[in-house]
């Protein structure tokens, strides 16, 4: 197999959403985004994780529409934290959960991928911040981060909390909501 051959195939496994909500030629957008680059891409992780942003720049030029590029920075993310072991803390406390990524979307990924699944392939627009997260027991989770829960994970933003007094008595509630949820952990 030659390297275009490994960098398409690997392309095409990593963001296979692009095939369903579009009528993209894999051949052709691989080989532009090869030319893209300087040189000759060797790294397979930097080739993967540039291309994205790739897309983005694309969308921006108006060749390509911005739901690609969420939906290929969402499988991006997806892929990384499913591949990542997840380590609990081990200092006594209540932490932010250390795989926790924000996505600033303008479309319902969530949502249009759900709804293709069912053979509903439609482009949702609904503009939201998605934090992606390992749940420690239960895998590969998302949640719409709303303006209290964006405002307890502001408070643990700076480091571990000894307990949640540390935190406003309005919060408790919102903060055992994100214990469950296993956005955030208290060891």
């Amino acid at each position: 197999m030659n390297l275009f051959q490994s960098f398409q195939d690997a392309l095409v496994k990593m963001y296979p959403s692009l095939s369903v909500f579009s009528d993209i030629n894999w051949d052709e957008l691989t080989q532009e985004y090869i030319a893209s680059h300087d040189e000759r891409p060797k790294d397979l992780e930097e080739f993967l994780f540039n291309f994205p942003y790739y897309l983005q720049d694309k969308a921006v030029a108006g060749d390509s529409p911005v739901y690609l590029f969420e939906l290929a920075y969402f499988e991006y993310i997806q892929n990384q934290i499913l591949s990542t072991e997840m380590e609990i803390p081990e200092q006594k406390g209540i932490h932010l959960n250390p795989t926790l990524s924000f996505l600033n979307l303008e479309f319902d990924i969530n949502l249009m991928l759900d709804e293709a699944t069912k053979g509903n392939v439609q482009i949702i627009q609904r503009p939201h911040i998605l934090c992606l997260y390992r749940h420690p027991e239960m895998g590969f989770h998302h949640v719409d981060i709303t303006t209290p829960v964006l405002k307890v994970l502001q408070l643990l933003e700076d480091g571990p909390l000894t307990s949640n007094s540390e935190i406003p008595v309005e919060n408790h509630s919102t903060l055992k909501h994100l214990i469950d949820l296993g956005l955030v952990i208290e060891v």
